[in-house]
């Protein structure tokens, strides 16, 4: 690869200030993902998104949620919560009871008076009022969310409305003095009572909006608010506390007092619409026949199911009676009599083959247009300038590897000698007087095994993308560490790099490469090493892709204790990739550790260390992230998290 491209490829990855998105380093991807399950779950759609906006909104044509960036800079908690409660406002509310209409008839209405900063401001917050009330009562448990809310928002405006009122900026006063009416909240200003002895006349509409059934209601006694508010006033707002995003809402808003269950239709497959035939309608009075019962309450795939997603759109009501055909009873008896069928499905796993897997899972998913396809290259011989070079580099690696390799020993011969104590038969412990304090005692000892073994496995996985191309000597030195220390151990080990080759990503295909440069079958015989001075910069980075990789081959290993040693940069930069690759990785770290695989990044900085990257790097890896500004720090950092680990591996 020419070293202008590899330049050039470095510079285009996103940088980690400034950012318009959740995935930077003001928020961890933990919060990230319960932002986004919990939209998903109030809102009913799987594609829904959830991002950063200078105001919080619901965008029903681009399935988005944006939440506001006012909470950024609080304390955790203050932020999770004003976080929680954007997303309860257009999950809960917005996404069910707000309606387009409605905005984009006020929206207009907005663009020809004489205060349009300040008419919007006021529909957004009485629509907000509106939707917190529904929210409340659709779902108490909210109530905790919105009271930390206010609080918040209360301490802020408290200070934010003294100094408008200074300044005279009565308009800006006006929706604050109007949102404390909403709360309760007593500003204790003093001398400033003219404005809220003017608000008065305005509290009858006030509680009309409260109780709203639906947002034109709200709208209305928004124009009738802003027509008086103009004979007062002389100017605009200058600051949008509250703001209405043009396409908010949705097309068939509910009412606010609607008690029933909040359900989406379901899209189908296709766009076919049958014609409508005699008996498709359910005649006047005919009865309804009740199909639930306890063995078709399972909502997974099924043969209704399927019939529901595939099927053409009819004129008759979807809970309206059908006559039956004989196929649909020769299918149910076909499946019930199929050894593959399960009560969850027909067959699912025939269905599932053939299909491509998409680059990102869980929460990126759908965010990738691209589907991920890996390559294995096999380890190569390596060339005698690289076997040179790995033995320059053994060198100034031996001083750090002794301390390494003599800490894990030390930890082997205390947990040789180390007794087991507490039992019931054995040698007698020292300790006689539990004899007397306590009414079981256990008063013998035994000595442990006398020869310890390490049952553990590792696998060093690193980043070969083209921003690792001032990294990479030092990743080296690393790499050469660790095979050496478990080369000594007679730990097995495998050493893989990985990157995208960008010049072949498609819309079809992103091709992905593994070069393995150690294996598990050599990782234990001398000389193995010098493959892995054969690991160059190449292109991009698709970590979360290659974790979920690593982790199937850790899983196929018989040792008790598998760990994955991640180096990397913490930039995860590919096709469509650049905005959920953080989240997408720190999933696939919480996959592995779910699955018993212990994951530990490495950042060896090769000079000094900003504080962004050691965020970034603890958003996707937890604690087990090591940040260091050069391989001499290594070892200290590291030696306690192996400690820990290796611990559980000895039998």
């Amino acid at each position: 690869m020419q070293p202008s491209l590899m330049r050039r490829k470095r510079y285009s990855k996103p940088m980690f200030v400034g950012k318009l998105s959740l995935l930077d380093d003001k928020i961890d991807a933990m919060l990230q993902m319960q932002l986004v399950d919990l939209a998903r779950m109030f809102t009913k759609r799987k594609e829904l998104k959830v991002e950063a906006a200078f105001h919080a909104g619901y965008e029903e044509a681009s399935a988005r949620i944006t939440v506001s960036q006012f909470w950024w800079d609080y304390p955790p908690v203050d932020k999770t919560a004003g976080m929680k409660s954007d997303v309860y406002l257009r999950g809960i509310g917005s996404a069910w009871f707000t309606g387009t209409a409605a905005v984009k008839s006020y929206l207009t209405y907005c663009q020809s008076t004489r205060f349009p900063k300040l008419a919007n401001s006021l529909f957004a917050l009485c629509e907000d009022m509106r939707l917190e009330r529904i929210c409340r009562a659709r779902r108490p448990g909210t109530s905790r969310v919105f009271v930390h809310r206010h609080r918040i928002y209360g301490a802020y405006f408290r200070h934010k409305l003294r100094t408008h009122l200074i300044k005279g900026e009565m308009s800006d006063a006006v929706i604050l003095f109007i949102y404390g009416w909403f709360t309760g909240t007593e500003w204790s200003l003093g001398g400033a009572a003219e404005a809220p002895a003017r608000l008065a006349i305005f509290y009858p509409l006030l509680e009309k909006i409260e109780e709203a059934e639906h947002t034109a209601e709200v709208a209305a006694c928004c124009e009738e608010m802003i027509d008086s508010l103009s004979y007062w006033l002389d100017r605009d707002a200058q600051v949008a506390y509250f703001w209405m995003q043009p396409g908010g809402g949705v097309a068939e808003p509910l009412p606010a007092g609607y008690k029933g269950e909040l359900k989406r239709a379901k899209r189908l497959a296709n766009d076919d619409v049958l014609p409508e035939q005699e008996g498709e309608r359910q005649l006047p009075g005919q009865e309804r026949m009740p199909t639930w019962h306890r063995e078709s309450s399972d909502r997974s795939p099924g043969l209704l199911r399927f019939e529901l997603e595939r099927g053409s759109r009819t004129a008759a009501p979807g809970s309206a009676p059908r006559e039956g055909d004989a196929a649909d009873q020769a299918l149910a008896i076909a499946q019930g009599r199929s050894l593959r069928a399960q009560r969850t499905g027909a067959a699912s796993g025939e269905r599932r083959e053939g299909v491509a897997v998409p680059a990102t899972a869980g929460h990126g998913e759908g965010a990738v247009a691209a589907y991920t396809t890996a390559t294995w290259l096999a380890p190569e011989r390596p060339t005698a300038a690289q076997e040179a070079a790995y033995r320059r580099l053994s060198e100034r690696a031996a001083p750090l590897a002794k301390p390494l390799q003599r800490a894990i020993r030390r930890t082997l011969e205390q947990k040789r000698i180390a007794p087991h104590g507490d039992r019931l038969f054995g040698r007698l412990d020292k300790r006689l007087t539990r004899a007397v304090t306590q009414e079981m005692p256990r008063l013998f000892y035994k000595k442990r095994s006398p020869v310890p073994q390490l049952d553990a496995a590792f696998a060093l996985l690193v980043d070969c993308s083209a921003s690792m191309y001032d990294k990479m000597d030092e990743t080296k030195l690393g790499l050469v560490l660790f095979h050496e220390t478990l080369l000594n151990l007679r730990i097995p080990h495998e050493i893989v790099g990985f990157w995208e080759d960008a010049d072949r990503v498609t819309e079809q295909e992103a091709p992905n490469l593994f070069q393995v440069a150690v294996d598990f079958g050599s990782s234990l015989s001398s000389g193995s090493g010098a493959a892995l001075m054969q690991l160059e910069p190449q292109q991009d980075n698709r970590d979360g892709f290659a974790i979920r990789r690593m982790t199937e081959r850790l899983l196929r290993r018989t040792e008790r204790q598998r760990i994955l040693l991640m180096f990397s940069d913490g930039e995860p930069s590919a096709a469509n990739y650049n905005d959920v690759g953080i989240l997408d990785t720190y999933e696939a770290v919480l996959h592995a550790r779910r699955l018993g695989i212990e994951v530990i990044s490495i950042f060896l900085a090769n000079g000094t260390v900003h504080e962004t990257q050691r965020i970034a790097m603890r958003n996707m890896y937890g604690r087990s992230s090591i940040v260091v500004s050069n391989v001499e720090e290594l070892p200290e950092q590291l030696v306690p998290i192996l400690r820990k680990l290796l611990l559980k591996s000895i039998f």
